[in-house]
């Protein structure tokens, strides 16, 4: 979004530059007059409830790394693990990258993603100090392509119906707590275009807006 024409955006499609209004009701659709792309869609109160949805999410990835994950058990041997142990154990193998990569794209990247939203939107409330909300920004649009907790969350269930052959399986609270997680991040992301985002930035940025 132009500092100088906040109402200008570019189509990420074909890159025209488009007016945008003032103001988007509720579940209204604005798309490119060129090549019909969605550029933004109304929400009410997309801030607050994003906002809640983004510390939901958040607390839920808490519960997820926090508890147990899955317990299997065959041969009268009981195996449970966390969602931790997803990196440990490959990093214990000596699967170094391959660790690092599962435990940024499932973990880390998702949470840097929904702490910058929820910084972005605290930091357009009175009361709350300037933060570099231009900088989050941008980190948030670099971290959204790797981050991929549906895709883990997938890979988890496929392997899990291979698994139930050779062992009896029990579904923990961590994992329940993922389950719920990946759908929302999601969600979230679908509901934070770049339209919204960068309004927010420039309402961060207005020191007397509430």
């Amino acid at each position: 979004m132009n500092k100088a024409q906040p109402q200008l955006h570019a189509c990420l499609e074909c890159d025209l530059l488009i007016k945008m209004p003032d103001s988007i009701s509720h579940r209204t659709n604005v798309s490119c007059p060129r090549c019909n792309h969605s550029i933004a869609v109304g929400h009410n109160n997309a801030k607050q409830y994003v906002l809640a949805m983004s510390l939901t999410a958040l607390i839920l990835m808490f519960i997820a790394c926090t508890f147990s994950f899955i317990s299997f058990s065959s041969n009268e041997q009981i195996r449970t693990i966390n969602l931790l142990q997803t990196f440990t154990e490959l990093y214990l193998q000596e699967y170094y990258f391959v660790a690092v990569l599962v435990f940024s794209f499932i973990l880390l990247l998702p949470t840097l993603y929904l702490l910058s939203v929820c910084l972005i939107i605290l930091s357009s409330y009175r009361g709350f100090g300037p933060l570099p909300t231009v900088w989050l920004g941008k980190l948030m649009s670099h971290i959204l392509p790797w981050s991929m907790a549906e895709v883990f969350l997938i890979g988890v269930l496929v392997a899990l119906i291979k698994v139930t052959s050779m062992a009896d399986i029990s579904l923990e609270s961590s994992f329940w707590a993922y389950v719920i997680f990946a759908p929302l991040f999601t969600h979230i992301v679908s509901m934070i275009d770049n339209h919204r985002l960068w309004c927010w930035i420039e309402q961060a940025k207005e020191p007397s807006h509430a």
